[in-house]
């Protein structure tokens, strides 16, 4: 039995925090690349904060797989 792992969906989880929420507020961005590099990734917050003023505090990148057994 073989199991056979292939790439379904990712998201990019982007924590802002500002003067309201300062622990930070999780944002979710769907419909990422399997394959999105760190400098996309850095890329982006900045974007997010440029077009919110809110500070990324960090961020999680979140890959669902389908698995399938072979048998």
């Amino acid at each position: 039995m073989q199991m056979v792992r292939n790439f379904k969906s990712a998201k990019i989880q982007l924590t802002l925090t500002n003067s309201e929420h300062l622990k930070g507020v999780k944002h979710p961005f769907n419909n990422i690349i399997e394959e999105v590099t760190n400098e996309q990734v850095a890329q982006f917050s900045a974007a997010i904060e440029m077009l919110t003023a809110e500070k990324c505090l960090d961020t999680d990148i979140i890959v669902t797989s389908q698995v399938t057994l072979n048998n």
